[in-house]
């Protein structure tokens, strides 16, 4: 009963041990994804703000045609959906209903720049990320936030 027991075993893990792992992907936005450090500034280059923490991730649905923008809280709380065109790294959206309060804001001419940007203190190639935002609350105001993806090293942190 015992060689059975042991022949049954041996050919479970034979069998468990053929299996193919399953590759492990990035999400549908992985390259216009992450954690960045950004500037805001008026369309006459006033700066009103040292760098702040922002994120752009994936959605649910996981498509290449929307992600997320969250400022996390950290300087206008704004976070929303825009429509994504992966291909050409660009995004925008109008009147997006801000999840934080109750508004909206509008998103133009949104892009990620692979590789453009320069780290302020550590030197390191980067991706850029840049758009021009309005706010329902700030009726007039155009801003733009312009920064860098975050590079892993400490000097860079904000």
């Amino acid at each position: 009963m015992k060689k059975i027991f042991y022949i049954m075993l041996l050919g479970v893990m034979v069998i468990t041990s053929c299996k193919k792992e399953a590759e492990i992907g990035g999400t549908a936005v992985k390259d216009m994804s992450g954690e960045w450090f950004l500037r805001y500034s008026d369309d006459g280059g006033e700066t009103w703000s040292d760098y702040t923490h922002f994120s752009t991730y994936n959605t649910a649905s996981n498509s290449t045609s929307e992600m997320w923008l969250d400022d996390l809280e950290t300087f206008w709380q704004m976070k929303g959906k825009v429509s994504v065109d992966f291909t050409n790294k660009t995004f925008s959206g109008t009147d997006i209903e801000n999840q934080y309060y109750d508004s909206q804001f509008t998103i133009m001419d949104g892009k990620v720049l692979k590789g453009a940007a320069t780290a302020p203190a550590s030197g390191a190639k980067t991706d850029s990320l840049y758009f021009k935002a309005t706010f329902s609350d700030d009726p007039g105001a155009e801003y733009i936030l312009a920064g860098y993806k975050k590079t892993g090293f400490l000097e860079d942190e904000h």
